[in-house]
């Protein structure tokens, strides 16, 4: 038999006539499906290809991501004012717009791919003993390949902030801001007053209906912890997301998109930003940028440079612009201009992987076979497809009980009996060693298994940012320097006791959970469960949950620590400004990606303040 023939027409008798037309028409109603979800419009044009040497704008935002999307298009508001947005990535890929397929997309063109460096601290159980630190290198940057979850953080995290001396950045003065971002859709939240309906960025809000999501709830509020609506400081709920119609909601689509009808607004992809231009008086002129295969430009800014290119990439373009700590600037050649703790003050958010737990198969309902998910998603926008299942049901807890406030945020992956695509994904991009990936497998080909994350949401360890050398092609070094201080250990493992203490209630216990061993490396010699061998378990398989922050450190100019003051504007140099996660002096409690939109929309208005007031001077 021709195997070739066989492929080519795998139906034993072709159809012909109504049915085939039929069938035709239905093919043909799916790739046009296909091809709406990922389409181009929905962007601005790449203008890259019509900038030419010495172009002036009155403002050239760095980035295109979570932050900088939110600030062009707050700017590109005025239109007096010519906006130009420079990102290193191109458009985002088709892969992107799928929520399910979320963890698909690190490692591929849409990241950075950067790593940390090896440690004797952490990661010890991953392969080559990094962790790896996907960044989004695309319109929309890092909103365009997370997981979408919308969270904000508490009162204490931005009354902290405003403690440390940064006016304006209180709890009262942020939720406004929240709120004029959002544009929330959930049925569940229509009474609600703690959030927007008037913004730009979609919200949404769905229950994935399943059997262990409302056993995982039922157990919590057995041990003290509600089961909540809103956001709140603690308890379990089902978090927002930005998804809207069953595609994903990034900040590129979102405000850019929406604004690309504007003409004083111009976007250029594969723009990477080598330096920033500063005059003698120590004030930003402009950039040096590289674009696709062109020979590098020099664009100007008549008003002001703002870098929003994330807690890596900004740090990276100011120490390469001659403004960070003039001992490492020297060690790498670059002349200094502006002595700041650039790179410094790095936080993360970082959780370990595991437990992992063994449930019965009734722990799980029967589902639609994948060609029926399919359908239904690319017919429909619904289904599991258009969906990141469990993993949206999150918990603020307090595992010592001193406050109202949390200090671990738990997070949950469910994987269905023998799994053919999520823990694979999940094991690659974690860069899990493939012992442990086979001991988990094992027990998945047998039962639905269920991983508890602990997320530990404010560490004591710091890190930081160095450049390799002064080549900005080159990746920089990432200190993470997890659990450099040991109490951040003893945080997470008091989040795997709760877990192990959700295990044993009545909600959970039905559908007969146990721990797996999964065969970390190093930690043999433990015995299973005992408290030392969760800690050798947290520094093998702890890793990042992709929330960088705090290397521009905000803070008033008594601050040693500090690089950018409260109206973001970089000490020491005139009309520079950083608006991204980088700015903040403590990280928040929860994901990061909702707190660097509020963080672009209120650096926005203090610029068209500032300007105002010039003008107004003038």
């Amino acid at each position: 038999m021709d195997a070739t023939a066989a492929l080519l027409n795998p139906c034993p008798e072709a159809v012909s006539g109504l049915p085939a037309h039929l069938f035709l028409t239905l093919i043909n109603a799916l790739m046009v499906s296909k091809c709406q979800i990922s389409s181009r419009e929905n962007y601005p044009q790449d203008q890259s290809p019509k900038l030419n040497d010495q172009d002036e704008f009155d403002f050239i935002v760095v980035g295109s991501g979570s932050a900088g999307s939110v600030v062009a298009n707050k700017l590109s508001e005025n239109p007096n004012w010519k906006i130009l947005v420079l990102e290193a990535g191109s458009f985002p890929s088709p892969t992107t717009e799928i929520p399910s397929l979320l963890f698909s997309l690190q490692g591929g063109a849409d990241d950075w791919q950067f790593t940390a460096e090896p440690s004797d601290k952490a990661c010890l159980g991953l392969k080559g003993g990094r962790c790896l630190w996907p960044r989004g290198k695309c319109l929309g940057g890092s909103s365009s390949i997370n997981a979408m979850l919308y969270i904000r953080g508490n009162k204490r995290d931005y009354d902290q902030w405003a403690d440390q001396g940064n006016e304006g950045w209180d709890y009262d003065s942020v939720l406004n801001t929240f709120k004029e971002l959002e544009n929330v859709q959930a049925e569940e939240l229509k009474n609600s007053t703690l959030y927007g309906r008037d913004g730009d960025l979609p919200l949404t809000l769905y229950n994935s209906h399943e059997i262990l999501a409302d056993a995982i709830k039922k157990s919590a509020r057995l041990l003290g912890y509600p089961t909540v609506v809103e956001e709140q400081a603690s308890g379990y709920f089902e978090a927002l997301q930005n998804i809207e119609q069953g595609t994903r909601a990034n900040t590129g689509k979102v405000f850019l998109g929406r604004a690309k009808e504007r003409s004083n607004l111009i976007v250029a992809l594969n723009a990477l930003v080598e330096k920033i231009v500063i005059d003698d008086n120590k004030s930003a002129k402009g950039v040096e940028v590289k674009i696709a295969d062109r020979k590098k430009l020099t664009l100007k800014a008549r008003k002001e440079v703002i870098l929003s290119a994330g807690a890596v990439g900004s740090p990276q373009i100011l120490m390469l612009s001659g403004i960070g700590p003039k001992h490492h600037l020297e060690n790498v050649g670059i002349d200094v201009v502006q002595d700041l703790p650039v790179g410094e003050n790095l936080q993360d958010h970082l959780f370990f992987v595991g437990p992992y737990v063994k449930v019965s198969n009734e722990a799980v309902a029967l589902k639609p076979s994948p060609v029926d998910e399919l359908y239904k998603y690319f017919m429909h926008r619904t289904g599991a497809v258009a969906q990141i299942g469990l993993t949206n049901l999150v918990g603020f807890i307090n595992t010592r009980k001193d406050s109202i406030y949390p200090n671990i945020q738990m997070i949950h992956v469910l994987f269905e009996k023998n799994d053919q695509y999520l823990h694979s994904e999940i094991s690659r991009v974690q860069g899990v060693t493939d012992e442990t990936v086979s001991a988990e497998k094992e027990v998945n080909q047998q039962s639905p298994t269920l991983k508890f994350l602990p997320t530990l949401l404010n560490p004591k360890s710091r890190g930081k940012i160095l450049l390799k050398s002064k080549d900005p092609h080159d990746k920089p070094i990432i200190y993470a320097n997890y659990f450099e201080d040991p109490e951040d250990v003893e945080t997470v493992l008091e989040g795997i006791k709760h877990v192990l203490k959700q295990l044993e209630t009545a909600p959970l216990k039905k559908y007969k959970p146990e721990v797996v061993n999964q065969q970390i490396p190093g930690c043999e010699s433990h015995q299973f469960k005992s408290d030392d061998y969760w800690r050798c378990a947290i520094r093998a398989l702890a890793t990042t949950v992709y929330h960088p922050a705090g290397t521009c450190k905000m803070g008033p100019k008594s601050d040693p620590g500090a690089v950018v003051d409260s109206r973001l504007r970089v000490y020491g140099i005139e009309n520079l400004r950083v608006m991204d996660a980088s700015i903040m002096p403590n990280i928040i409690s929860g994901n990061t990606n909702a707190p660097c939109m509020m963080i672009g929309r209120k650096g926005a208005a203090m610029v068209i303040d500032d300007w105002a007031h010039k003008h107004h001077e003038l």
